[in-house]
């Protein structure tokens, strides 16, 4: 009888210890306090959503149009990467270019992007060989697009 509450014991404590060690590494914190009620937000948290409005492409450079409806964005602080979807092998960085780094919140603006490889991308775009998948990033939001453009619902 002993033996049986025993081994019960130590099922219930493994399946347990299971339980939160799949949670522990694959499960975000941020989620796991959602689960279980805790206010996440911190009172000086600001709110960040963009959106790429658009881009587009001509023989002299590459060109998006993104709309923030969230707090201010220093878009000197804004991460943007490509992967050409031909292969997948030819990656890279871009930064912006624009009249001004402060995109105020209910805004948008026009900004130029002097990407690496830049010749070999629109050399491609303007031959309609493949299309290239951007990422803008900024602090915990990303949004993908792809030149040239597809209309979405996002």
């Amino acid at each position: 009888m002993r033996n049986d509450f025993l081994t019960t014991l130590v099922i219930i404590f493994g399946v347990i210890l299971g339980i939160t060690l799949i949670l522990y590494l694959f499960v975000p914190p941020q989620v796991v306090l959602k689960l279980l009620g805790k206010d996440i937000s911190s009172p000086n948290s600001v709110s960040l959503s963009f959106k790429i409005s658009y881009m587009y492409f001509s023989s002299d450079g590459i060109y998006a149009i993104i709309y923030n409806s969230g707090s201010d964005i220093n878009l000197n602080n804004m991460k943007v990467k490509y992967t050409y979807s031909q292969n997948n092998y030819q990656t890279g960085t871009c930064s912006i270019v624009t009249d001004s780094y402060t995109l105020y919140s209910n805004n948008q603006a026009i900004i130029k992007l002097n990407c690496t490889n830049e010749d070999i991308i629109i050399s491609n775009l303007l031959s309609n060989k493949g299309s290239y998948v951007f990422s803008f990033m900024y602090g915990n939001v990303v949004q993908q697009t792809s030149l040239p453009f597809k209309i979405s619902n996002q």
